[in-house]
């Protein structure tokens, strides 16, 4: 029954999100036709951008399932929305990372953990195919998810870099007068070492949560191990 009644929850909180993310990018759509603004456009373009984004990343479980056979938890494929739902819509869109400067940080941290249990599922999934033959202890496994984590952190710096060069915006948050994704021509940048220090904190961050997940995974499956090693002995 509390199987039933979370997983029951866990799709009202991804259909919630799906209504209002495709409510939100119709209304965006609208206005940027009616509106007569160039600033407001510019904003409205942004706005549609990190909400199609945010469209791909509900269709994409889905597609994975079907076409590869991926199986995702509900859970995690949940969890996943969540956090795109956290950095498309409120923090590009609502502007949270500027209204509430620890924002980033606790998406990076929170990321570190998603990205974990995202390796542990693609490395079950790999083992457990015909054509792939992987023996790895429970040691090696949590440092690949660690890795695995760290890598796609990393990947992402690169992408936020690329975005901020080519389109101008703040997502590596190196403008020292706003924390949001888009800044004025009035604000300041940050200089040096402290234009790093948002990048390098990402990544520390990322790091942290990936170290947590895999050794509570490594604590659980060493556990299981004892138990099942005494449970044959006597």
């Amino acid at each position: 029954m509390l199987k039933l009644n979370t997983d029951k929850s866990l799709k009202v909180i991804k259909k919630i999100i799906t209504l209002f993310t495709a409510a939100m990018l119709l209304t965006a759509i609208v206005f940027l036709f009616i509106g007569k603004n160039p600033d407001r456009k510019g904003r409205l373009i942004f706005t549609i951008g990190q909400l199609l984004l945010m469209m791909v990343i509900i269709i994409l479980p889905e597609q994975l399932k079907e076409r590869i056979g991926l199986k995702i938890p509900l859970l995690l494929e949940t969890t996943l929305m969540v956090f795109a739902f956290c950095g498309f819509v409120l923090g590009d869109v609502f502007d949270f990372y500027g209204k509430i400067p620890v924002w980033d940080s606790i998406l990076h941290a929170f990321s570190g953990v998603v990205l974990s249990y995202v390796g542990i599922v693609l490395l079950e999934f790999f083992v457990k195919k015909d054509n792939v033959n992987i023996s790895m202890g429970n040691i090696w496994i949590c440092i690949s998810v660690v890795l695995f984590s760290l890598s796609l952190g990393a990947l992402w710096e690169i992408g936020e870099y690329l975005v901020d060069d080519v389109f101008k915006t703040n997502n590596q948050q190196y403008m020292k007068t706003t924390r949001g994704t888009l800044y004025k021509t009035t604000d300041e940048p940050l200089v040096g070492h402290e234009a790093l220090a948002d990048t390098m904190k990402d990544l520390m961050l990322d790091l942290a949560g990936a170290t947590a997940v895999a050794t509570i995974s490594f604590c659980k499956e060493d556990y299981k191990r004892k138990k099942n090693k005494r449970t044959i002995e006597d």
